[in-house]
């Protein structure tokens, strides 16, 4: 089949700088290609196309050259399928969205918005086996329904209602589109413990009727598929085991073991043939189930996002939160090649210049510290780099060096991105520590929170006793006061004082309340409370107390905090409020802050709300309160930022993964 060509792969591209590709306004880049929301191979395998927080993504086979990116006007799309003739891509986003897109034009042919619904679509739509019919359903309410529409008009054709006592995911059709199975978990959803565990339902598309109920499932269904003649259903768990059953008895027809610990991802090629990804953290390895032959095995860094086999099961794609491997079956049986993407990153934490500001670092959920070139705009691992893959809060030391402070186990580790060992371990606390950090300026203070609430400060005091930098660290001290989660901590500059923030539902009360504190570090000793708002729960959606953004100025003498609907702002000597700076609605969910390095600028990012596109970005003047600057860029939650050191950058993360360049020049 001759290769298609796009006759225009990207609207507001910039050459083959993808960094700069249909940049929102005020952008000068944009680093990383959005979290993976789903995957999918061209039937004819010259493309792969990635849903992302950010858009759609189109790469070409196998060089894994971007040539599109789409639908960014929204983002979040959750889910990615070809028609079977390759002509066409179908998405979905987490908000009940569906399109149809023509790749060769690179437009968007139809768009379905007759079936949107509080909680959207929970299967990715798909195409029947013929091209003539496009189907998705929604059963993670107790009351579910399918829709089936032609995908040349985007007619809705049918939509059949289904019932389920419990709420069912993840969703598979048959290829022909004739049935649906969705995965029940009755201890999951309704609080009971029931010995079988996971159960599969399989409906009627067109009459909704269940015609299979399918028990025995003691550990989760993590994937199922069905034959391709609709006979059988296989389900593959997170423990090594995939179940073959026969879906008009009900009736278990195999099962395959032996797989160790890892999650099995069953696949049947065309022929019927059985075939199985079995992913566990460290490695994947292939197999062909009905004959117990491995296929091939390679190395996998972390946790396993979403995996997905071509139509003809030749080519393998896993995703990890910042990487995705695609593994392609040669001519031979050893004949095996392995590929790389990357650019794919998970939510941003926390970020941060080197000294000179030539790199920038990236501290991630659930993953490692990534450092880009910012001139060049690449994205690299620190060499030699083995930190441990659990969530890195990024620091510049008062050397210029950036370190990770990571929290393993019960454990604080203290790094120098780039050193393959910690230069710091920080003895166990017995509460086990919750997410909140903080490094003082000055580099010599680290503090940490714990889940009983207190706030653990470690202090560098070197002697000439010390033999170590490590055994110049000591507990210096532990506040105790908060009652609610420890959502945000920051140290002023000197690292004399610390603010801290809470919030949540605390005993007894019926709705989230906040609880911002400062604290004199050398004494252990709180100085204030700082005045907070109570927020009405049912007013604002039970979410309110969650809003805890928290910074100190550069000069120590302004603490920002977040509310609702208001930045406060506090003076750092006494606690007492200096301004309150009204949030307009789109940006009533204030939940980071930073101020610029001349203390007169601060940077706030919003929560998503419901209705928004994208999540604004504000630049408020501290002196007057006034907004002299709103950027729209990232499709969900604004996590955190970076200023450059001359205050013209500003540098935003997102929950889209997504990083985010800002030119400030014109607004200064």
């Amino acid at each position: 089949m001759e290769k298609k060509k796009l006759a225009s792969p990207v609207v507001g591209a910039n050459g083959d700088d993808v960094t700069t590709w249909v940049l929102p306004e005020g952008a000068i880049a944009r680093l990383g290609r959005g979290s993976v929301g789903d995957m999918a191979f061209s039937p004819d395998a010259e493309y792969f196309a990635v849903g992302s927080w950010i858009g759609l993504w189109l790469y070409e086979l196998p060089t894994l050259s971007p040539i599109a990116l789409w639908d960014t006007e929204r983002g979040m799309t959750g889910g990615v399928s070809f028609s079977p003739d390759g002509s066409q891509i179908v998405t979905s986003t987490f908000g009940g969205n569906v399109k149809i897109w023509d790749i060769e034009r690179g437009i968007c042919t139809t768009e379905i918005d007759d079936h949107r619904s509080k909680s959207g679509i929970s299967s990715k739509p798909v195409f029947s086996k013929d091209g003539q019919y496009l189907a998705a359903a929604n059963c993670r309410m107790k009351s579910g329904k399918i829709y089936v529409w032609c995908p040349h008009t985007g007619t809705k054709v049918r939509e059949t209602e289904v019932h389920s006592p419990y709420d069912a995911y993840p969703l598979c059709f048959s290829p022909d589109l004739s049935l649906l199975a969705g995965k029940n978990n009755p201890q999951k959803n309704t609080g009971r413990n029931i010995p079988d565990g996971d159960s599969i339902t399989v409906w009627h598309v067109e009459t909704g009727e269940q015609i299979a109920d399918i028990t025995g499932h003691p550990e989760p269904v993590r994937k199922f598929c069905f034959s391709p003649c609709g006979q059988f259903l296989a389900a593959g768990n997170w423990h090594g085991a995939i179940h073959v059953w026969n879906v008009e008895s009900g009736q278990l027809e195999t099962t395959y073991t032996d797989y160790g610990e890892s999650q099995m991802y069953p696949y049947f090629l065309p022929e019927g043939e059985l075939i199985t990804a079995a992913v566990s953290e460290r490695k994947v390895e292939i197999w062909h189930a009905e004959k117990g032959e491995k296929l091939d095995e390679f190395e996998h860094r972390g946790n396993s996002k979403f995996v997905s086999f071509s139509d003809c099961g030749t080519l393998l794609a896993v995703a990890s939160e910042s990487e995705i491997q695609i593994w392609t079956k040669g001519d031979n049986s050893d004949d095996h090649t392995l590929a790389t993407l990357h650019g794919h990153i998970p939510t941003t934490d926390t970020l941060a210049f080197s000294s000179d500001e030539k790199t920038l670092a990236a501290g991630f959920w659930r993953d490692n510290v990534l450092l880009w070139d910012v001139a060049s705009k690449r994205s690299y691992r620190p060499h030699g780099e083995k930190l441990p893959g659990t969530s890195h809060n990024v620091y510049r030391s008062p050397s210029g060096k950036i370190i990770s402070i990571n929290k393993y186990g019960d454990n604080l580790k203290v790094w120098e991105v780039g050193k393959s060992e910690p230069f710091i371990e920080l003895a166990p606390v017995a509460a086990g520590l919750s997410r909140a950090k903080a490094s003082s300026l000055t580099g010599y203070r680290i503090a940490s929170a714990d889940k009983e609430h207190n706030i653990h400060v470690w202090e560098y005091t070197p002697t000439a006793e010390s033999g170590s930098k490590d055994n110049a660290w000591k507990k210096h001290a532990t506040l105790v006061g908060h009652t609610m989660y420890i959502r945000g901590l920051a140290f002023r500059p000197d690292g004399k004082r610390l603010v801290s923030i809470a919030a949540g539902i605390p005993d007894a009360a019926k709705a989230p309340k906040r609880d911002a504190r400062l604290w004199d570090v050398d004494t252990g000793e709180e100085i204030a409370k700082l005045a907070t708002k109570f927020s009405d729960s049912k007013l604002y959606g039970g979410s309110a107390g969650n809003i805890a953004g928290i910074a100190f100025s550069p000069r120590g003498d302004i603490i920002a905090g977040s509310q609702f609907d208001e930045i406060i702002l506090w003076d750092a000597t006494d606690g007492k409020t200096l301004m309150r700076i009204p949030q307009p609605k789109e940006s009533r969910r204030p939940i980071t802050l930073c101020f610029s390095p001349c203390g007169e600028y601060l940077a706030s990012g919003a929560w998503w709300q419901s209705g928004l596109q994208k999540v604004p970005i504000r630049l408020w003047e501290v002196a007057t309160g006034k907004n002299i600057a709103r950027f729209w860029g990232h499709t969900t939650d604004v996590q955190c930022f970076t200023f450059s050191q001359d205050g013209t950058l500003l540098v935003s993360g997102g929950h889209d993964g997504a990083i985010y360049l800002w030119d400030l020049t014109p607004y200064l």
